[in-house]
């Protein structure tokens, strides 16, 4: 008769003793989440004392207090968010303009092979973005730095407790006339410090965003690693009157060995650089006669969710800067004519290697004497052929360069969906001659391309004559995005590379310039372009370290994150700098 009050009693027990330690874990969770925060206006540079640091103030961005769980606008599966520590090599350098270390984290990256659950990622609606501010002045002057820490959380409002993403900082004003871009320091704990600097007066916004999710990162590293390739090409295989298509990767795998029961080698076809494509039922290997590109993907919609969640705004802090002692505008002046700067120079600047003030670019690692003009540019170019070697992004340098020079085609452009083409501009009355030519395979041209019309970087050089004062320009990226991991990218570099050493010693006065990445934030470009750009800027070092005193980088990236640019073709004013920036190395003014 006394048992039905006893577990009464229990019952009221066990509901006191979980209420009090659901209490004391709410408590705990907030102290250890304030404590972060303190430490995150402490520790990111240990070389500051605290008399330094005490003096500065933050402006923020509020973070929502709400611990609701984030539904995303996505399906997101079953909650599983963990404190996994997959990403732990910090990056080297970070201020460099040309990416060091990026692929010391490959296997780091790869370690992500799935996500289980969408609000894992990084939601710019809890982050903290903050910008410092110098407690006893409180104002921003002409030519100083800026600094922003920012903080990552995920949907569930919770900190990040690794680093790994990718984040762009850049400072602009209203029109985008004047614009610069920074760039980050990852503290490999979800906390992240953007540097910019504040060159002109006036009233500016800070921005900052998250150009590629490490779990993004993982799934495209993952996915080319299992298919050999992004983006595949075709080829194309006729035998009489029988044809077949199959597709094409730079890598050999299972997946396409399985896929068509074997594959065609055609490694020797592509001069020695390795394509490995279907085996065709009905027709021969050695019957391949054309290519073309091949947009099939093999991935579910919540994987491409997770891809194109990528270059978010987390915040736009706006701001006013007055003018320096100096006046509104404040840099360091560069001495050095940029046609007398040593080339290795141009491989280890540092960010940024220019600005936009009111629509003037102002270059900071050499003096430009060249400014944008028709005749100074005719004379720099007489009598030295340029040759343009790479994709559609060196084809859009090679027209405007020949509209604005008034030259006339005489090969190529004739069919606009066959651009893939020789292409040959001249002006003779000038002493003008241009030349644009695609890069090998893989290449994502028209479909039904005749492969012949491909060749590659390494062919088009042996064929330079000697004693030439040709200017050539090399790129590869847009395609490289497509299909190619880094090891694949390294083969492309290394076989130009033999090229290059062959053409220097037989036409030593030749200039070879190596035209570098820009960002792309096209929203249906499902592909992470900042890390993209960092291996294909690791491999271009480190293969050509011993002839970057013989080549010039030219580097877009800053640029192109300081213009917010969308598309795989720039805008004009990013063609237009780069441009300049050629000639001014090419050239002594006359």
């Amino acid at each position: 008769m006394f048992q039905r009050p006893t577990i009464k009693v229990f019952v009221v027990l066990v509901i006191i003793v979980i209420v009090l330690m659901m209490i004391q874990y709410l408590t705990v969770g907030n102290e250890h989440l304030f404590t972060n925060i303190r430490q995150l206006a402490t520790n990111d540079n240990p070389g500051h004392n605290a008399s330094a640091i005490s003096r500065r103030k933050h402006i923020p961005e509020r973070r929502t207090s709400t611990a609701n769980t984030f539904v995303s606008s996505v399906k997101t599966k079953k909650i599983h968010f963990q404190h996994t520590n997959v990403i732990k090599t910090a990056l080297k350098t970070p201020m460099a303009a040309i990416s060091r270390n990026i692929l010391d984290r490959y296997s780091e990256y790869r370690q992500i092979q799935q996500v289980a659950d969408f609000g894992e990622l990084y939601d710019p609606r809890f982050c903290v973005v903050e910008l410092e501010v110098d407690r006893k002045t409180k104002t921003f002057t002409a030519g100083t730095e800026l600094r922003v820490r920012v903080h990552l959380y995920n949907g569930y409002n919770q900190s990040l407790t690794q680093g790994g993403d990718l984040l762009n900082i850049w400072l602009r004003n209203t029109d985008g006339s004047s614009s610069v871009a920074g760039y980050v320091v990852d503290h490999m704990n979800g906390t992240y410090t953007g540097h910019v600097m504040a060159f002109w007066a006036g009233n500016l916004c800070v921005k900052v965003s998250v150009t590629n999710t490490k779990e993004g990162i993982g799934l495209y590293t993952n996915y080319v690693n299992v298919h050999g390739s992004y983006k595949f090409i075709n080829a194309t295989f006729s035998e009489k009157k029988k044809s077949e298509m199959t597709q094409c990767a730079p890598t050999m795998s299972d997946w396409l060995k399985k896929t068509y029961g074997g594959f065609c080698d055609l490694t020797h076809e592509n001069y020695n650089i390795s394509l490995f494509c279907g085996k065709p039922k009905s027709v021969s290997c050695r019957n391949w006669v054309k290519y073309g590109w091949d947009d099939s993907l093999y991935y579910d919609d919540y994987t491409r969710d997770i891809l194109s969640y990528k270059d978010k705004v987390l915040k736009q802090i706006k701001l006013t800067v007055v003018p320096s002692s100096n006046g509104d505008l404040d840099y360091p002046l560069p001495y050095t004519p940029c046609n007398a700067l040593p080339r290795a120079l141009t491989w280890n600047s540092t960010v940024p290697s220019g600005f936009l003030c009111r629509g003037v670019y102002h270059n900071l690692i050499c003096r430009p004497t060249i400014d944008l003009n028709e005749d100074k540019y005719r004379t720099c170019l007489r009598d030295r052929p340029i040759i343009l070697i790479g994709d559609s992004t060196t084809r859009q340098w090679f027209s405007r360069l020949a509209t604005y020079l008034e030259m006339n085609y005489s090969e190529g452009f004739v069919n606009k969906a066959s651009w893939q083409k020789f292409a040959h501009a001249h002006a003779t009355t000038f002493g003008l001659d241009m030349e644009w030519q695609p890069h090998e395979l893989p290449f994502h041209g028209t479909p039904g391309s005749d492969r012949k019309t491909v060749k590659s970087v390494a062919y088009r050089l042996d064929r330079i004559p000697g004693n030439s004062t040709a200017i050539v320009i090399i790129h590869w990226y847009a395609h490289i995005a497509r299909c190619c991991d880094h090891l694949a990218l390294r083969e492309h570099v290394r076989h130009a590379k033999a090229a290059i050493v062959r053409l220097l010693t037989r036409s030593p006065d030749v200039q070879i310039f190596i035209k570098g990445p820009h960002l792309v934030t096209f929203v249906n470009a499902n592909k992470p372009y900042a890390y993209i750009r960092m291996f294909v800027e690791q491999v271009l070092l480190e293969e050509l370290k011993d002839l970057i005193h013989k080549i010039i980088y030219l580097d877009q990236w800053d640029m192109s994150v300081a213009t917010e640019n969308v598309n795989i073709h720039p805008d004009p004013i990013l063609d237009d700098i780069s441009l300049n920036n050629l000639i001014n190395f090419a050239c002594k003014e006359h």
